[in-house]
């Protein structure tokens, strides 16, 4: 027994052949060996070494026998051998783990059942054996943390197993291990070269051994501070390592979470003296250096705290961690950015895994927040969210907790205001996570409302936009209400105040004085400070009247505390909706931006907006609907989704039947657009497009909601629809017949005998009833009406005839009806030239034309609009034709018996291009034929042309739309006859030259103007360009509106090249200072497009621009139009060019002149906004040819520092190596410019003195 020593763990491997370093009395090897089995050999040594093992009936055979150890020590020896020649493959590796992990665990079997028989006395106390069971399990444990903390040879190096007969697919895998690198090696593997299932079996056994039943082996009831130590190296060895902590490993992160948790705390327990902070410091090394290590970590903290068995030990390493993770996160963290990332996954992942120890820990988790880092403060900021949602959300909390969870709501709502953008944008969604819970005390209501809505005018677009997240999140889970309408919110206010008052019988002080009291319950609150010194005089008075109004509101009854409550609830929610509102204009200001994520998450909150029936909600929405016109796919999706929720989804998720929800649905389709532009309407008409291409969509646009739309539009849903509900209605019933035209011809009836009731009379609605009919030529198997057919008895025609040929006074409201009348004649009739002559007839045989002025305009009116229908039908006719032929042309001829002359044939008679040409002619022919002599378009034309000659006062005396209608003719005739065109040209151009005449009429000829430019280019070339008449002046017209026309019809002529204005340029860039805003930003548009176009001809623009703004705009408007030009002048010749042609305009320097002044300044600035990037641009303009031009007027302080911005910005843009500018020529220029200066300073003081002088 004396002989017997027990095994001890070393601290080297090589510490086991030294017995003066393990102890005489220990266990030691006598007999020192090299490790120098060869690879292939090494599989089987250890197969016959462990079936050697496993013959041996004592299960401590391993400690007993020391040939059976001395063999795989040699093994772990050889395990250290990186540079020798043979070394432990990677096949024995995993036979050893494998092997030593099974043989552990019979041995803990063993164990176990002897320490039960011992503990029952069965046995008696064998401290031999117990020697040996520790022994052989220290040896176990020796061999597997040795192992698992080797790292294997590489693939090349790894001899083993079956390297010389690998198949060719296993040489593949071998050369991507070696290409990828360990990592992707193979599944499961890490550095040691063992599978998952050998190290998940060697850390299970370890888990056993370190069970408190094993503990009861060891005298002291726990292992050796050498056995901790290495199994401790072993665990932060394996954690650094992906593929022991990553998802796919979750048994293998679990044990070693439950190693580690049992290690540390039993190396404190061996040994009271140990600081938790040096057990911890490892870890915590490693947390700031590995992503992987800090993710472990997390779940190791988390873990932890189940350990019961230890007590305060576990909140001891937990604090020691917590403390100097925080040391780290406020001074090591901060210029390290892996490190702060590293704290932060940290210290999210504990607070989301275990909210109890971040409870535990909050005081000292919560001085990071004052971190430099950002990502430490938001995981801070995670930390206190979680801690709110799980801990301090129940109704049940202590007036402690309370306390707790105001502070932390008092520093997520500061850290709102957050110095960098990231903390911002993550407080904010942090905010909309509560706020989704309802986890926001109504303390906090408008406080956070108001900070949030304070954040939508930052600069950052990601806090922008998680800004309106919020903002749309607080709406949709809002305290105050589902309709949130300012003026009924205020009348119900009203009400309130007057029910308090009569409540209270000592009068309105006393009211105020309750309110005052209560109303800071809906404020955030302070705390008590810690510090009492810092209390004032005037807080102690508050909180004495506060005591007093708590005193007082005690002896409230319940009426009047409810009284007080409803006033108060009113007051809140006023003050809420007027920070939706403010929200809403921003949310509308940004659907303008250029950033995607801004007008997608504007959209979203103006939605929400919409359903809570806010004010200017419905005209932001509208304003949403015409950004469907928008080229991005993504926004026009946006849209449509948008207008999907508002319309319909809205009312889906409401109980009722299908009917009701139709109707609710329609309803709100025709509130939103009963006040709609035209352009509003056209993009409705496009979502509806959109709709119907989405079959998940299509289902909103059913029958139910179609009979809605069409019962609101007779009358016969509601008896409270107003006319212009049922004008709605109709034209949105219009706009769904292009889409759905069976419901048309299904409803055909119901529209025959609603146009045939003597009851509706409105010619808008009727212009509607008209433009859904013609739908009806959209069915693929519509038959058109004969030509035949009597206008007078056919069902569809007598309405459109009787409604074109009445005499009405209501001629604007007529002229919608007719042009929709003209159209449905066009689309439903075979031959409407027939029903156009039967109209035009009708009205040239009645005998009061010339004497009744609504007769007469209508006549005009009319003519214009039906020759302009014929034009389009011959053209729509060609295009058939043509369209035609061009198919017959693609089929292959299978007709072998040509039956075409040959003579044609070499004629061209019978070819494609005989064919195109006939075509043509007879199209051209049908055009001339409109206006030909005999036509009953050139009958009355001569009236038109009459009508437009005569002056305004005696054609506006007695209906002023007559002349409008007879403009409006004349221009629509010369769009369709050339000849005619050139005959009365000049009429249209002298017309806008009079001042009398009315906007409509200017603006329906630059209309006229614009088409007329498209159509006879050739004929219009030399009138457009001349300043004094046509476009150009218009453009300097007195009404904003004609203006306005004006500048869209020439952005158009101009970058369609169309319309040449190089010389008149000026007359368009001048706008940019129009006082009118859409003339402004349309001017701005064009000049941005303009500048993109004509990108290489810029340079030859700007200089005489210079010259003819200087004079007609301000400074800052001038910069603005300029600078976009400016922008876009690249190259190093075109540079060059620009700054000695800009030069070159400076004129002679005049002290007085300011004109000059102001020409001098604004070619300085545009010479300050070019880049001077290469040396060329920068001598020219320190030439003398140059500097002579504008030496003189470095005397105008202005202008001088535009110079010096030239020279700094010279100086930042030089070169480095061959390249590199002289920087000292620079500098000799910006020295000369100011001894110029000082000179001629001092040459007109001398002057003045003379001068002086003089006059004495």
């Amino acid at each position: 027994m004396a002989e017997l020593r027990e095994f001890f763990i070393p601290n080297r491997i090589s510490d086991l052949e030294n017995a003066s370093k393990t102890g005489e009395l220990h266990y030691y090897v006598d007999m020192a060996s090299e490790f120098d089995v060869p690879g292939r050999q090494q599989l089987d040594d250890l197969t016959r070494l462990f079936d050697s093992l496993c013959r041996e009936k004592s299960p401590t055979a391993l400690f007993s026998k020391r040939e059976l150890f001395y063999p795989l020590y040699s093994y772990i020896k050889g395990l250290t051998n990186e540079g020798s020649d043979v070394q432990v493959t990677k096949a024995a590796r995993h036979k050893i783990c494998h092997e030593v992990g099974e043989r552990m665990k019979k041995v803990l079997e063993v164990t176990l059942i002897f320490l039960k028989k011992k503990r029952d006395n069965v046995v008696p106390s064998n401290a031999t054996l117990e020697i040996c069971l520790r022994s052989t399990l220290k040896m176990y444990v020796f061999i597997l943390c040795n192992i698992l903390m080797s790292v294997a040879p590489p693939p090349e190096d790894d001899e083993g197993g079956f390297a010389s007969i690998a198949t060719p697919s296993q040489r593949r895998g071998t050369r991507r291990k070696r290409r990828l690198g360990d990592s992707e090696a193979g599944f499961g593997d890490d550095e040691s070269g063992v599978d998952m299932d050998g190290r998940e079996l060697a850390l299970t056994s370890l888990i056993e051994l370190c069970s408190p039943e094993i503990m009861a082996l060891w005298p002291d009831n726990s292992l050796e501070s050498g056995t901790l130590n290495l199994i401790m190296k072993m665990i932060l060895r394996m954690i650094t390592q992906k593929s022991n902590v990553q998802n796919d490993a979750l048994s293998i992160v679990s044990a070693l979470v439950l190693l580690l948790a049992r290690t540390t705390l039993y190396m404190l327990a061996n040994n009271q003296a140990l600081n938790p902070f040096d057990v911890v410091a490892p870890l915590l090394e490693l947390c700031l250096k590995s992503e992987n290590a800090a993710s472990f970590l997390s779940k190791f903290v988390a873990d932890l705290e189940q350990e019961d068995t230890f007590g305060s030990l576990t909140e001891q390493i937990i604090r020691a961690f917590f403390e100097n993770l925080v040391h780290a996160a406020l001074y090591e963290a901060v210029s390290d950015g892996v490190a702060g990332k590293n704290v932060s996954l940290f210290l999210t992942e504990v607070s989301r895994r275990s909210v109890s120890i971040t409870v535990k820990v909050a005081s000292a988790i919560l001085p990071c927040i004052q971190s430099e880092n950002y990502d430490i403060r938001k995981a801070v900021i995670t930390c206190l969210a979680e801690m709110i949602l799980q801990r301090y959300t129940t109704s049940a909390i202590t007036p402690e907790e309370g306390i707790k969870r105001n502070e932390y709501l008092n520093e997520l709502l500061f850290r709102i205001m957050d110095v960098n953008a990231f903390v911002r944008n993550h407080t904010l969604r942090t905010w909309e996570k509560l706020a989704e819970a309802k986890a926001v005390p109504k303390r906090y209501h408008i406080a956070l409302t108001e900070a949030v809505v304070g954040r939508l005018e930052d600069k950052n677009y990601l806090v922008r936009d998680s800004s309106m997240s919020v903002v749309s999140c607080i709406l949709r889970k809002n305290w105050f209400g589902h309709v949130l309408n300012a003026a009924l919110i205020l009348s119900k206010l009203e009400e309130a105040k007057t029910e308090v008052l009569a409540k209270f019988t000592s009068g309105e002080s006393e009211v105020k004085k309750h309110l005052s009291f209560l109303r800071k319950e809906f404020r955030p609150t302070n705390e008590v400070l810690d510090d009492s010194l810092e209390a004032n005089t005037e807080n102690e008075e508050e909180l004495n009247e506060g005591d007093e109004a708590w005193e007082d509101s005690r002896t409230l009854t319940n009426e009047q505390m409810a009284a007080l409550s409803k006033v108060l609830f009113y007051e809140n929610a006023l003050c809420f909706v007027e920070l939706i509102k403010e929200a809403l204009q921003h949310a509308t200001t940004l659907l303008d931006s250029r950033t995607e994520r801004d007008v997608f998450e504007s959209i979203k909150l103006i939605v929400a907006c919409s359903e809570y029936r806010l004010e200017d909600s419905t005209k932001a929405f509208r304003k949403v609907l015409v950004m469907v016109f928008e080229g991005e796919v993504k926004i026009q999706l946006a849209v449509r989704d948008a207008f999907a929720e508002v319309v319909f989804a809205s009312f889906n998720r409401l109980p009722g039947s299908t009917a009701t929800r139709a109707t609710a649905s329609a309803q709100r389709l025709i509130s939103m657009l009963i006040d709609a532009t035209e352009g509003e309407m056209s993009a409705v008409d496009r979502i509806f497009s959109l709709l119907k291409l989405n079959t998940a969509y299509t289902r909103f646009l059913s029958g139910p909601f179609m009979d809605a739309i069409w019962g609101v539009a007779e009358g016969s849903v509601t008896q409270e629809a107003t006319m212009n509900d049922c004008r709605t209605a109709m034209r949105i019933y219009s706009l769904l017949s292009k889409y759905f035209w069976k419901d048309l011809q299904l409803r055909k009836e119901s529209i025959l005998e609603f146009l045939e009731s003597a009851t509706h009379k409105d010619n808008i609605l009727l212009s509607y009833v008209f433009a859904a009919l013609q739908c009806e030529a959209l069915d693929p198997q519509f038959r058109p009406i004969s030509s035949t057919e009597n206008p007078k008895t056919h069902r569809v025609l007598k309405h459109l005839v009787t409604h074109l040929c009445r005499k009405t006074t209501a001629i604007a409201s007529w002229m919608c009806l007719a042009r929709a009348s003209v159209n449905a004649i066009h689309h439903l009739c075979d031959v409407p030239v027939a029903i156009y002559n039967y109209v035009l007839e009708y009205f040239g045989s009645c005998m009061d034309t010339r004497s009744d002025c609504n007769t007469k305009t209508q006549l005009l009116f009319l003519v214009g609009q039906t020759a302009f229908k014929q034009l389009v039908a011959v053209e729509s006719a060609e295009r058939q034709q043509l369209k035609a032929l061009e198919e017959l042309t693609k089929t292959p001829n299978n007709n072998k018996n040509n039956v075409t002359d040959s003579m044609q044939k070499e004629l061209g008679f019978g070819s494609y291009e005989f064919k195109r040409h006939t075509v043509h002619e007879l199209a051209q022919r049908q055009r001339r034929a409109i206006l030909s002599v005999g036509s009953i378009w050139h009958k009355f034309s001569k009236e038109v042309v009459s009508v437009c000659c005569q002056k305004r006062s005696v054609s506006a005396s007695n209906c002023p739309l007559e002349r409008v209608c007879a403009v409006m003719t004349l221009c629509q005739l010369m769009i369709v006859d050339e000849d005619f065109c050139r005959e009365h040209l000049n009429i249209i151009l002298t017309i806008p030259s009079d001042r009398r005449e009315p906007w409509v009429v200017k603006t329906n000829i630059v209309i006229a103007l614009g088409d007329l430019a498209c159509v006879h280019p050739n004929l219009l070339a030399p009138y457009l360009s001349v300043p004094t008449t046509g476009l150009f002046k218009m453009l300097a017209d007195d009404d904003e509106r004609v203006r306005a026309v004006t500048i869209q019809v020439c952005s158009h002529l101009v970058l369609g090249e169309m319309l040449r204005v190089r010389d008149h340029l000026y007359a368009i860039v001048r706008l940019v200072a129009d006082p009118n805003e859409t003339i402004s930003s349309n001017a701005v548009t064009f000049v941005q497009n303009l500048a993109m176009k004509e990108k290489e001809k810029i340079g030859n623009l700007i200089p005489p621009l210079v010259s003819q703004l200087s004079s007609l705009m301000p400074s800052d408007k001038f910069q603005l139009a300029v600078r976009t030009l400016l922008e876009r002048v690249e190259g190093d010749k075109p540079t060059d060019s620009l700054v000695e042609r800009l030069c070159q305009r400076f004129e002679a320097f005049s002290e007085r002149s300011i004109k000059k002044r102001q020409l001098a300044r604004n070619l300085a600035f545009c010479l300050s906004e070019l880049n001077y990037t290469t040396d060329r641009s920068i001598k020219r303009i320190m030439s003398e040819a140059c500097y002579q031009q504008y030496r003189h007027w470095l005397r105008d302080p202005e202008v001088l520092q535009l110079f010096k911005s030239i020279a700094i910005k010279a100086k930042k843009s030089g070169r480095v190596g061959a390249e590199r500018r002289d920087k000292s020529a620079i500098e000799e220029w910006e020295s000369r410019m100011v001894a110029d200066l000082c000179t001629e300073s001092s040459q007109e003081g001398t002057e003045c003195l003379n001068d002086v002088d003089n006059e004495q």
